[in-house]
């Protein structure tokens, strides 16, 4: 599937058009299970009324006309917005408005193909949904493999061809888990990059919007977009990739890099040493602050109670219409004091000070670890919910570390066609987003020769 840049050069050169884009879209989009939630009836008419507009030499904007897919949990105008939910269906009205980074997607005439599936309101890393069905990753496929959660949804859809670009959040790893997953590339921005008006909540403290795309430039281009730095009618931003003889990176020695299954160590590191031959330099150097994050989100995690006050009137209600994996951990909430969750918040923001201070000090571009300890693990294994609870964490230590110094990631494929999938991470601290980007366009391309 090529890239929004080059689905933008195809359709200003004539060799596509938008109607064919959707049509090819839609015939791939009803073939998928449990992708979508809903998918826009009013496609077709748009991309015909784009395709007009071009063929008049009407002035369009770069991105007119392509389909991307949003998660279900940004609010879209004249829509209702469930968050993978049903008990949403009895509070839900149509949205006034666009989210706040989904109102420049519109203004840039990117045609919003549909709802993606989710874990139900973003509460797990794998990606099952009881209600929607689970999407499949897009590896081995006959045995049936966790999509990784929560944006499980617009990570199968690029995957699987249907679009270029979707939209999803991560608060502790929900666009990286399922990028890595499927083989896609995934970010999460820094904290506070992105406006989150407009996007149904799970931690207002860690929710992230990011993007997910077939490549590192479809990400950048749409994250200019959804934080300001590009209009609707301007040229596409350039990307300029690091020189990778220029790029200084450090593999943590930390718990990120322990337990990992033989599928991932074998995949890093051999991206590692394809890293090293285009001239990275990369060094190894412990790093506890990383497992102090790992064990602030493990032992007292800010998001239990701040989902809680969200969602205590609803749960009181209508408990039995929540995902039980969901609804039961959610009330866990219940039990932290107003107290203790201030603590937490106060125990979070000196890591993320003393992070930002470490960070500094190692004179490193960024840090580089597996996304995700594990390969895809089977849908079957998480039958059981006490197991389900397991694999959910397990698939979530190495991401949530980020969230949790308050940074920014970047999770791009690294294993070899035919194999399980794996992700590379790239990270650093809150506020490196444009460099990072750089980086792993660097990385992109050398992993790509």
């Amino acid at each position: 599937m090529p890239g929004l840049r080059e689905l933008s050069a195809a359709l200003y050169g004539g060799q596509t058009t938008s109607s064919q884009l959707v049509e090819r879209a839609l015939e791939r989009a009803h073939r998928s299970k449990s992708v979508f939630t809903t998918i826009n009836p009013g496609l077709v008419r748009l991309a015909y009324a784009i395709d007009r507009a071009r063929k008049k030499s009407q002035s369009a904007s770069p991105l007119a006309g392509i389909p991307i897919a949003l998660k279900d949990l940004f609010n879209i105008r004249n829509e209702k917005t469930f968050a993978g939910s049903v008990v949403r269906k009895h509070y839900a009205q149509p949205e006034d408005a666009d989210a706040e980074v989904v109102a420049p997607l519109r203004d840039a005439g990117l045609l919003f193909f549909g709802r993606t599936n989710m874990s139900e309101f973003a509460y797990s890393g794998i990606g099952t949904n009881a209600h929607y069905g689970t999407p499949l990753s897009i590896w081995d496929r006959d045995r049936g493999h966790l999509p990784g959660g929560s944006s499980s949804g617009s990570a199968v859809a690029v995957a699987e061809g249907i679009v270029a670009a979707a939209l999803g959040s991560d608060t502790a790893g929900s666009c990286r888990i399922p990028a890595a997953f499927n083989g896609v590339v995934g970010v999460k921005p820094s904290y506070g990059r992105m406006s989150l008006k407009g996007i149904y909540p799970l931690s207002p403290t860690l929710d992230a919007p990011g993007p997910l795309a077939v490549d590192v430039d479809s990400c950048f281009i749409l994250d200019q977009l959804m934080c300001g730095r590009t209009k609707s009618d301007d040229d596409l931003p350039r990307l300029l990739p690091t020189d990778p003889a220029q790029l200084k990176l450090l593999i943590p020695g930390a718990r990120v890099m322990n337990e990992l299954d033989k599928e991932v160590r074998n995949s890093f590191e051999s991206a590692v040493e394809v890293l090293r031959a285009a001239g990275a330099n990369i060094r190894e150097q412990s790093l506890p602050i990383l497992d102090d994050c790992d064990d602030l989100f493990l032992e007292r995690p800010l998001v239990v109670r701040e989902a809680w006050d969200f969602h205590r009137d609803m749960l009181e209600q209508h408990f039995d219409e929540y995902d039980p994996f969901v609804g039961t951990r959610l009330r866990l909430g219940a039990d932290i004091s107003d107290a203790e969750q201030q603590s937490r918040i106060a125990a979070r923001n000196k890591l993320v000070n003393a992070f930002e201070r470490e960070f500094a000090d190692l004179q490193v571009d960024a840090l580089l670890y597996p996304t995700v300890v594990c390969i895809p693990p089977e849908i079957a294994e998480t039958e059981d919910e006490e197991n389900a609870r397991r694999v959910n964490m397990r698939c979530l230590r190495n991401t949530a570390t980020v969230n949790y110094f308050n940074g920014c990631a970047i999770s791009l494929p690294c294993h070899r066609t035919g194999e399980a999938p794996v992700g590379l991470m790239l990270s650093a601290a809150n506020g490196q987003d444009e460099e990072l980007y750089r980086i792993a366009a660097a990385v992109e391309a050398a992993l790509d020769r």
